[in-house]
């Protein structure tokens, strides 16, 4: 399964939510150095500059790598009848990077790094190469990208079932986008009607399934790849019925030639839905307290307004940006003094996330601990001897 160790990975994770309470006082100093001493994780995880850095300079070795092994062979790259060469050169390096980053991860135990991910890119963009080169005059059009992106998701799965990254993650969801759609597609004038709604359907059921999925304590390593795809769950559900993108994409996709004056179909559908799930988006948020939904509803907001104003301009532009400003100024200046003082779970203070999963180990950790400090509190016999020239004594002599 998962290349990482799990062990290093909970007792991160648990520290770093015992560090989140100790911020708040809701455990003492001595707890959270007893939890710090007793859930050692072995990962280096550096900074984020110094993980760029590493990331950059692992992409350099790669590449360098890449164009000495070219200029050694370069008499085979430069002949075009020899593309099986190319092929063996692209699953060297695959199988070469992929071998790299099993060898650091279980050696050196990093985690997210930089090292890792550049490895992993590398690996996997040297893996589709070859396929490009393998399968690239098999198939023409749609069928070329129908196939790509269904031979490139078992690949993206494997990857994401053993590293856990969530750029691949996300990359996994689009390609399975991307092949749902070429195949609507393929129905030629029925999925002009079903489209919008096939997608946002798709939509609603990978968001669903992943909040299903995020509360199994058994996939907790791969949470912010589940939540990576909700995301998108989202972003593409709402894209699917924004009255804009689905008229551009009916003109591109569908040849659908509009006059002017004319509409789509159920135009007023589109734009009901384009202003009202925004909406639906920051109430659900604000009431389950999920904060994927309301930061993306109040994103997807101002993308509501965009549309509307695209179509319906209410004058000079710099007039409408002017008063659009002024208004999100008051609503933010509004909601920041009304959400001071905590409103049914909800404050505009930095409010620390919290895992039930997570909260519960944490809580019989604290318990533990705090029976252990009072045993270790209880009296004993001393063993220290004070006066008599005995050690720590007033009046010490010639020994200890």
């Amino acid at each position: 399964m998962i290349a990482y160790n799990k062990t290093y990975i909970e007792n991160s994770l648990l520290v770093k939510k015992a560090k989140q309470w100790y911020a708040r006082n809701l455990i003492a100093a001595e707890q959270m150095n007893d939890i710090e001493k007793q859930y050692k994780s072995e990962f280096y995880s550096p900074a984020f500059f110094i993980k760029m850095g590493l990331f950059i300079f692992t992409l350099f070795i790669v590449g360098s790598a890449t164009g000495f092994y070219s200029l050694i062979f370069l008499n085979f790259f430069t002949n075009v009848n020899n593309s099986g060469f190319q092929i063996f050169t692209c699953i060297f390096f695959a199988i070469g990077c992929i071998a790299s980053l099993e060898v650091f991860i279980k050696e050196k135990k990093i985690f997210r790094s930089g090292i890792d991910e550049a490895l992993l890119y590398s690996a996997l963009g040297f893996l589709f190469t070859a396929l490009v080169q393998i399968f690239g005059d098999s198939f023409y059009g749609d069928n070329l990208g129908l196939f790509y992106t269904i031979i490139a998701l078992p690949i993206l799965a494997a990857a994401v079932i053993r590293y856990a990254d969530t750029l691949i993650a996300l990359a996994l969801a689009i390609c399975f986008y991307a092949a749902f759609f070429l195949l609507l597609l393929k129905l030629g004038e029925i999925a002009k009607m079903i489209m919008p709604f096939a997608l946002m359907l798709l939509s609603a059921a990978i968001y669903f399934k992943a909040q299903q999925y995020k509360q199994k304590a058994q996939l907790l390593y791969w949470k912010q790849c589940i939540i990576a795809i909700e995301c998108l769950a989202l972003l593409v559900f709402y894209i699917s019925c924004n009255y804009y993108v689905i008229r551009q994409s009916s003109v591109e996709f569908f040849n659908l030639n509009l006059q002017e004056g004319e509409d789509i179909p159920l135009a007023i559908v589109f734009y009901i839905l384009t202003a009202i799930v925004p909406i639906l988006y920051v109430y659900y948020g604000l009431k389950r307290k999920d904060k994927v939904l309301l930061w993306i509803g109040l994103a997807l907001i101002a993308a509501a307004a965009l549309t509307f104003k695209y179509y319906f301009s209410l004058g000079h532009p710099e007039v409408s940006l002017t008063l659009a400003g002024i208004i999100m100024i008051l609503i933010a200046y509004i909601s920041i003094k009304y959400l001071k003082t905590p409103q049914k779970g909800i404050t505009f203070e930095k409010e620390i996330d919290e895992d039930n999963f997570f909260k519960t180990n944490v809580e019989a950790l604290i318990i533990a601990q705090s029976f252990s400090q009072q045993a270790e509190s209880s009296p004993t016999e001393s063993t220290t001897e004070f006066g008599g020239g005995e050690f720590g004594g007033a009046g010490s002599g010639g020994k200890f």
